[in-house]
């Protein structure tokens, strides 16, 4: 605030609200937090209900014997959820700038318009309503999990006959399936810090363009912006190509094998943000060896420093291992779950983006060297790799076993229904 109005204001030494700016005097001058932390609180409620189900809710619409549509699905999921974020990200600022309500810039114009947008689809999703498939809800199965689970452990009687083959069964399967979500915390621990380390060296790069005589400057956070643009380039090509030709080429598909290869791709993207933190240490040495300076990357004057579209390959890099396994969970945590735990198991993986955020706090503590820590989460997201590698070779036969006994009793269910009804 201080800055915004020039440093006119003069910092508080006790609990006063009242300051005098340029002769006038502001009453009760504290910011509001209530709104925004009611408004904060809000929005976590609802993603909490919105985030796990809505993807569940896609893949409930089709029938268990296509597959490839419903892997197909999931990517166009995706490929909507960046497409409305970089929407938003383009629009809102656009739209608080334009002013009213005689202020130079207009934040109900920039919230009401998404909610507006909000209102427009919920309407629409509840008209539709009449032609969803709709599973009716199951209970709670948390509380049959834990049962099942203390039964298997501690338990002096035999869990099956306690709770019946179903039950069991369907908890063993949620075990297998939270088995391959242990390694994805490290996979977002590294991924989400291309909004903070990338955005930081970023910082001290240069971002000077020319294009037609005209100059222009690169923000830091502008970079970010190519993620959403790469993934909804990147989808498409991906589904069109990519998969076809690994399938032509005899490269295993399936959803565990994809997000192996996600992670290990995605960890290439911080080799490369290594290398070219390396370059940017070296280009400082040498100019401190030729003017008898002695900057740091930080100090180096921005003309002499690497350009910041040098961060365009380790960003693409990054974005395909983003589409190889972040969209390969969500297909995976519905296709493997047990039918009554379709949304528990979209909300655990979910739940792995927050662990993964407490990973990132724990590790970096290690250095504070970039070169190192880049370096570092390379190497610790190849391992998580690996013990993801070793974890499905474990499991992956019994979690396919289980999911094709389930898929043919649910096409033996279809069937029976098509015939009960004459068609």
């Amino acid at each position: 605030i201080n800055a915004e109005y020039g440093g006119k204001i003069p910092m508080f030494q006790d609990n006063s609200t009242t300051v005098e700016i340029d002769g006038i005097t502001y009453d009760d001058f504290t910011p509001k937090l209530w709104g925004p932390i009611v408004a904060l609180h809000l929005i976590a409620l609802g993603t909490g209900g919105i985030k796990p189900c809505v993807s569940s809710f896609g893949g409930d619409q089709f029938q268990p014997s296509e597959t490839g549509r419903m892997q197909r699905y999931f990517s166009m999921f995706y490929f909507s959820v960046n497409a409305g974020s970089m929407v938003a990200t383009l629009l809102t600022p656009e739209l608080r700038m334009l002013g009213c309500m005689g202020e130079e810039t207009c934040y109900p114009m920039a919230f009401g318009v998404p909610a507006a947008f909000m209102l427009i689809a919920v309407v629409a999703f509840v008209a539709a309503g009449m032609w969803y498939a709709k599973v009716p809800p199951q209970g709670n199965p948390i509380v049959d999990v834990a049962k099942v689970t203390w039964s298997m452990f501690f338990g002096s009687e035999d869990p099956v006959e306690k709770f019946g083959e179903k039950k069991y069964k369907e908890t063993r399967q949620l075990w297998r399936v939270l088995a391959v979500f242990i390694p994805l915390p490290f996979f977002w621990a590294l991924f989400d810090q291309q909004s903070s380390r990338w955005v930081l060296q970023a910082r001290v790069m240069n971002g000077n363009l020319t294009i037609g005589g005209e100059n222009f400057e690169i923000k830091p956070d502008q970079m970010q912006a190519l993620n959403p643009i790469f993934i909804l380039a990147l989808i498409p090509v991906f589904e069109g190509a990519v998969y076809p030709i690994m399938k032509k080429i005899g490269l295993p598909t399936s959803a565990t094998f994809r997000i192996i290869l996600g992670m290990t791709i995605t960890s290439c993207s911080f080799i490369i943000c290594g290398f070219l933190q390396v370059a940017m240490e070296g280009k400082a040495s040498s100019y401190n060896e030729a003017h008898g300076t002695n900057f740091t990357v930080h100090d180096l004057p921005n003309q002499h420093q690497i350009h910041v579209l040098a961060q365009v390959p380790m960003i693409f890099v990054i974005t395909c291992g983003e589409i190889l396994t972040s969209i390969t969970v969500l297909e995976f945590a519905y296709s493997y779950a047990p039918p009554s735990m379709k949304s528990v198991c979209q909300s655990l993986s979910l739940l792995t983006t927050a662990v993964g955020n407490l990973v990132v706090i724990i590790f970096n503590k290690v250095t504070e060297k970039e070169t190192y820590l880049f370096f570092m989460w390379a190497v610790i997201v190849l391992l998580a790799a690996v013990l993801q590698w070793a974890i499905c070779k474990k499991i992956q036969g019994p979690l396919d076993e289980y999911r094709e006994k389930e898929l043919e009793c649910k096409n033996d269910g279809t069937e029976l229904k098509k015939k009960e009804s004459g068609v």
